[in-house]
């Protein structure tokens, strides 16, 4: 079933009006600066619970504490998507919406958002995958915080519908005289999406024997605003589905276009290939034996798909396997068990075993991988770049990684500028806890004073503060201090409106952050804050 959105103006019967659609409109009439001022007041809230559900997941004692937080921390993060969703339809609506452009890293960028539901994919058992073609550009130019949001709406919503199988993301490319088209298609494998939501709006337009229940509504303007920011960045947004009537498991595809300005010599430098490995993918679930053989197959591997009945039938057919992908999910599948089954037999013994399983490494897995029974154990959901790692090193086609640069505990000197309480002693806790030195101040004058009077790495600085802002005194830093020879800017803000992060960019903040924050995107981003201060000191600053 294809379907595309469509805006529809409604024709009431006799004059009557719809309340859902008198209320919308009630809703986006209401002045945009008030939505905004909300939105801040909200998100700088929503900053320090998840923040705190962090330091109380690293800190949990028990499984029962960390699940616990674990809830917190995304019933948290769920508020902050649909606050976007709210404040992005007034801003549509109002005719103030702006786009940001700026170079990005495509591949990179559909990376982190697969990265951002790894963690809810992960606790269904789900598998993901990401499917980009050779000539994909490596570097764009368009406004990549909105395309990271539109896939995000699409991800989520295809995790949430799916309870086994995968999801996935194809993207393809097509050159358009110095604009690159690109094109993705956001899969699942889950119940398809009611036509109710398919058919509703922003205006609140559906059928006319449609009831939207509340929690649809929250999906059709959660849908209508993907559609309008799509639409914005001159793309058009489609839907294919088996539909609900079709039965469980059904799958859905959204796919979208947007265009972007493509950058001389920007296509990317393909993964190495894999091209001629053999390569035997065993699981008991068919969708998981799907997913896993068209990735393989997309690097240039030859899939072979099994079940663990048919493994040892598989091993005994052409030329040897040159690895061997194996999920563990007892009891359906044990794939530590059915590893020492294989080792048993003549052809497979030095065959390398990648283990993926549904659950953390325990002792088991340890004992098998140091006793050579499997050479490497994955944990769902697997990042494709992940998995082609693995598969190249233990498959010999790799060279060897050097390893990442690391920060050592207490080498980072940090401030922090904040003017709220609650996120001054959140902050210093989580970059505490990372391993760094800390000093606070409560606004952009006393951060510019600070900058001058010791050397820093890092400067965390809120946007909004009394007396000077951040960007004030981002720029005061920038005038003073040449870069290379003062702290790293990062700007960090409860305000996710159009145009801010350029607004930041321009001042010259190196970097930009918005709240609610999460330690792994902190901790990525003081890792590039690594040397400024060796920098500073070298030039006697």
């Amino acid at each position: 079933m294809m379907s595309e959105f469509k805006e529809v103006t409604p024709t009431p019967a006799d004059g009557q009006t719809d309340g859902h659609t008198d209320g919308h409109r009630r809703m986006i009439e209401v002045d945009p600066e008030l939505w905004a001022d909300v939105g801040h007041e909200l998100r700088t809230q929503l900053n320090a619970v998840v923040g705190a559900a962090g330091l109380l997941s690293t800190g949990a004692e028990t499984s029962e504490e960390r699940e616990l937080a674990a809830i917190v921390e995304t019933a948290a993060e769920q508020v902050a998507r649909i606050v976007d969703d709210v404040l992005d339809a007034v801003t549509i609506e109002s005719g103030e919406f702006e786009l940001a452009l700026h170079p990005f890293d495509v591949r990179s960028t559909v990376e982190s958002c697969l990265a951002l539901v790894s963690e809810a994919a992960g606790a269904k058992g789900l598998d993901i995958s990401f499917n980009a073609a050779p000539d994909v550009p490596n570097v764009a130019i368009g406004d990549s915080r909105r395309l990271e949001q539109i896939l995000l709406t699409l991800l989520h919503g295809a995790v949430d519908r799916t309870y086994r199988g995968g999801i996935g993301i194809d993207l393809t490319s097509e050159d358009r005289g110095g604009l690159v088209a690109l094109s993705f298609k956001i899969r699942d494998t889950g119940r398809g999406v009611p036509a109710r939501i398919l058919r509703g709006g922003l205006d609140g337009v559906t059928g006319p024997h449609d009831r939207l229940e509340p929690g649809d509504r929250l999906s059709v303007l959660s849908l209508r605003t993907t559609k309008h920011l799509v639409e914005m960045m001159d793309g058009d947004l489609r839907v294919e589905q088996g539909g609900v009537e079709a039965g469980p498991d059904a799958g859905t595809t959204f796919g979208f276009t947007v265009l972007a300005e493509a950058l001389p010599g920007g296509v990317a430098t393909t993964l190495l290939t894999l091209e001629g490995m053999r390569v035997l993918v065993i699981a008991a679930d068919p969708t998981e034996k799907r997913v896993l053989g068209l990735q393989v197959e997309q690097w240039g591997a030859t899939a072979t798909p099994a079940t663990p009945e048919e493994a040892q039938g598989a091993l005994q057919v052409g030329r040897p396997f040159d690895i061997a992908l194996i999920e563990h999910r007892p009891p359906a599948i044990d794939g530590l068990e059915l590893s020492t089954a294989l080792r048993t037999s003549r052809r497979p013994a030095q065959m390398p075993i990648i283990l993926i399983s549904a659950s953390t490494p325990g002792p088991a897995e340890a004992a098998a991988a140091d006793s050579g029974v499997i050479q490497a154990t994955l944990t769902k959901p697997v990042p494709p770049r992940t998995l082609h790692d693995v598969m190249s090193q233990v498959g010999g086609r790799g060279a060897q990684r050097q390893p990442a640069q690391e920060v050592v505990p207490g080498a980072l000197r940090v401030l922090i500028a904040d003017d709220n309480a609650l996120n001054q002693n959140l902050l210093k806790r989580l970059v505490t806890k990372l391993g760094h030195t800390v000093d606070v101040v409560s606004n952009g004058r006393e951060a510019v004073a600070a900058v001058a009077q010791q050397s820093y790495d890092a400067l965390l600085m809120d946007v909004l503060m009394p007396e000077m802002d951040g960007l004030a005194a981002a720029e005061a830093i920038c005038r003073r201090w040449p870069r290379g020879n003062r702290p790293r800017l990062i700007a960090l803000t409860a305000m996710a409106g159009p145009g801010d992060q350029e607004r930041c960019l321009r001042a010259g903040y190196d970097d930009y952050m918005s709240k609610p924050i999460r330690t792994d995107d902190l901790s990525e981003a003081l890792r590039a804050a690594v040397g400024y201060r060796t920098n500073r000191e070298a030039a006697g600053i």
